[in-house]
């Protein structure tokens, strides 16, 4: 009876838990185009009967504050939940700033004595993806505004990318036995 006890208590308290984790919180102006992107977060019910309801961010919202509209990037909510969006916003010091300071050690590379341009209106989404116990990564580039919305790659966990501001590419890299696999994307 006393196992009994425990393993209740272990499975009420882990569904409380599962249902208690928080969606990325999108919420991003653009300083060039004055868009204010604004993650969308929904209820998504769990499967089985251990499994309760959860909140992800499934779209992206685009608001222009000038027309006064909102565009949604996607046309269906993406359930597992978008993880990211990254824009450039500027050029300072011979190197292009981001939407986020936190992007540039891990996602932004070879940012260093860059020549000076425009700012890109590209917008890199990333979103989340469990397929069969694998978990993947998704990503998807759009103009600022959510057109153009194109699918460039779907990766499993382990595999890095980043952004290499100055070849204007986005990079992934497979790891393959001993060696590396790299695919190159236009950014």
């Amino acid at each position: 009876m006393k196992y009994l006890s425990i393993l209740a208590i272990f499975i009420m308290s882990t569904s409380a838990f599962a249902g208690d984790a928080r969606p990325v919180d999108i919420e991003k102006y653009d300083s060039i185009t004055g868009l204010y992107y604004k993650g969308v977060i929904t209820a998504i019910e769990g499967k089985g009967r251990l499994s309760s309801t959860r909140s992800a961010c499934t779209n992206l919202a685009i608001f222009d504050p000038v027309k006064e509209t909102t565009t949604l990037l996607f046309k269906e909510q993406q359930n597992n939940g978008i993880s990211f969006i990254i824009f450039e916003d500027g050029y300072k010091e011979s190197s292009i700033t981001f939407n986020g300071a936190h992007y540039s050690a891990n996602y932004i590379q070879n940012n260093t004595h860059v020549a000076k341009r425009e700012p890109k209106n590209k917008l890199l989404v990333g979103v989340n993806r469990y397929a069969s116990d694998n978990y993947e990564l998704m990503l998807f580039v759009s103009d600022k505004r959510g057109g153009q919305l194109k699918h460039l790659v779907t990766m499993p966990a382990f595999a890095n990318w980043h952004i290499d501001v100055r070849n204007s590419k986005i990079r992934v890299v497979h790891q393959t036995g001993k060696g590396i696999r790299v695919e190159s994307y236009d950014w």
